[in-house]
């Protein structure tokens, strides 16, 4: 799987964290999984409300899970729309969220592949 969807070091670290027990990594996972989906579109409904507050936190708290669990390159993304919820223009960030929401499907396809299908 590519490097740049899926740090596999990170990964490797957050296993040896939690003992070895990749039950409990896969319940990690499987809650970031399922989460996900509502931060995105707590985003997009941020950015129709005009809440850039609650734009900019669902996207912090996305950029900060999906680093931890190895997304770096995904987090990065969070961290762009984050960085400029408050000031952006709303087209940009339209654009941005729409982005970031096309580039989870691969990256929650990496996590289910590393954890060998075991997280939905």
């Amino acid at each position: 799987m590519p490097d740049e969807l899926l740090d596999e070091t990170v990964l490797d670290q957050l296993l040896e964290t939690v003992g070895g027990d990749r039950t409990f990594l896969t319940e990690l996972v499987e809650a970031y999984l399922g989460d996900t989906p509502g931060l995105l579109d707590a985003m997009r409904a941020g950015l129709a409300g005009d809440d850039r507050t609650a734009l900019r936190r669902a996207a912090h708290t996305l950029k900060s899970t999906s680093a931890s669990l190895g997304a770096t390159a995904f987090a990065a993304a969070c961290r762009e729309v984050e960085t400029n919820a408050l000031e952006a223009d709303p087209a940009w960030l339209e654009a941005r969220i729409q982005a970031v929401a096309v580039a989870y499907e691969p990256v929650a396809a990496a996590m289910r592949e590393r954890l060998g299908g075991g997280a939905r």
